[in-house]
């Protein structure tokens, strides 16, 4: 029985492994594609257009705009990683 709790016990741990190697590498890759580039975002508030400020370790992407005066959005904003295409376009 030990056996058994113990396979099943390895198996999660290399899940979670594998599953906090996949958030790192999507973390980077939306470092390299995102930061520092215009995009236009869609969020519940409105539409506008921003600059992704940082990508943090954490998996949270912070998106901050200058006109927020004008369109009465907040100044900044953040959102998960994973939720990134929902919310960005890039800016050509």
């Amino acid at each position: 029985m030990n056996e058994k709790r113990w396979t099943v016990r390895q198996s999660k741990i290399k899940q979670q492994r594998r599953q906090m190697a996949a958030r790192a590498a999507k973390i980077v890759h939306a470092r390299h594609k995102w930061m520092g580039k215009p995009v236009l975002f869609t969020i519940p508030q409105g539409i506008g257009y921003g600059v992704v400020y940082e990508v943090s370790d954490e998996g949270d992407v912070i998106v901050s705009h200058e006109a927020f005066r004008e369109t009465g959005l907040p100044p900044a904003f953040a959102f998960n990683v994973e939720r990134i295409d929902e919310f960005l376009t890039e800016v050509m």
